[in-house]
């Protein structure tokens, strides 16, 4: 990665912690610390095309925070298309014959499909013909045309994905593009925190580019703090939610997008038509999975305003909020934690 990038990525960093996408308070300068016998380790590493930040309290925290990039930077390298020796990638490139994986990026993709299930194909994994037409993914964004951007969708169906459990493998149909970008970071972020709570930490966070998860509450007893940008002035905090040893994950049509003349499109591909899916700014949902929110976070921004809250409103353990030009909603249970801390 060139200098110019990691300085960028680097001052993204800065400001999601100063006014953040999903943003974490300024827990470090004003909480009180932990224990004089634990340690605190805080550290940052490029990965999945963002800065993760990692921090653990308690006994051997540096040690913790280094295996947990570590740990990353392998299922990256197992998850991501864009790496030519990912097992997805090999997936891509051998379409239509039957590719054997390890059990973790098997079990990513059935739960790529279950939530394809689940939202009815408002999250779809097979969608990466589509984006690479958008020019998502690469810096050639462009507005596809209609008769392309219809053969691409022709490759769209999560369902016509084939799993082989007993032989752990994958088989896609020819032309098909698997990008597990909708659900692959949370899912890694998943991953980390496991690996801290099977080391016995009682106190850390993970935020890899605004998928936040936590194991805990701060060491002053209360949740930890997190800030929801404002799609109209992101640099604006609109919500501030508590987040108890849970995940949350914020998409919003201000993260990855490109104009053309007054027109905005943005990265979140409704899987039905091709385009940018339109009614909602942004939604953010929490949860106990950070893979679940991922995809969700997807799947009801694509969903719409309507659609949307009922899918959220239809799944236990999970809250949201979602933010039109014109109005946001808050589901209960987020509303009544909102208040009460």
């Amino acid at each position: 990665m060139n200098l110019r990038k990691r300085s960028v990525l680097l001052l993204g960093l800065i400001l999601v912690v100063l006014s953040g996408a999903a943003f974490l308070s300024h827990y470090l300068i004003w909480a009180p610390q932990a224990k004089a016998q634990d340690s605190t380790t805080q550290s940052s590493m490029i990965l999945m095309d963002t800065v993760v930040d990692v921090r653990v309290d308690g006994p051997n925290s540096a040690a913790l925070v280094d295996r947990v990039f570590q740990l990353m930077a392998e299922l990256e390298n197992l998850f991501s298309r864009f790496v030519p020796e990912s097992e997805v990638s090999a997936i891509n490139r051998r379409a239509g014959e039957w590719v054997e994986v390890s059990p973790l990026t098997l079990e990513l993709i059935e739960l790529g499909m279950k939530m394809g299930r689940i939202t009815a194909g408002a999250f779809d994994i097979t969608v990466g013909a589509v984006l690479d037409l958008w020019g998502f993914g690469s810096d050639l964004r462009r507005v596809p045309g209609e008769e392309e951007l219809q053969g691409a969708l022709a490759t769209v169906g999560f369902d016509q994905v084939e799993v082989d459990r007993e032989n752990s493998a994958v088989r896609i149909p020819q032309g098909t593009i698997l990008d597990l970008g909708g659900i692959a970071k949370g899912f890694i972020v998943d991953q980390g925190i496991k690996l801290l709570r099977e080391a016995g930490v009682e106190r850390a966070l993970i935020n890899a580019g605004g998928d936040i998860s936590v194991i805990g509450r701060r060491p002053d007893g209360m949740p930890w703090r997190v800030g929801v940008q404002d799609p109209d002035q992101p640099s604006s905090i609109r919500f501030i939610l508590p987040l108890d040893d849970q995940s949350v994950v914020t998409s919003g049509d201000y993260q990855r997008y490109f104009m053309v003349g007054n027109e905005r499109y943005h990265h979140i591909i409704d899987p039905s038509t091709g385009y940018p899916a339109r009614g909602l700014r942004s939604v953010t949902i929490v949860g106990d999975d950070p893979a679940v929110c991922d995809a969700l976070s997807t799947a009801v921004f694509v969903l719409g305003w309507e659609k949307g809250r009922t899918l959220v409103e239809a799944l236990p353990g999970i809250e949201a909020i979602l933010i039109s030009d014109t109005d946001a909603w808050v589901s209960p249970g987020l509303a009544q934690a909102m208040v009460t801390q």
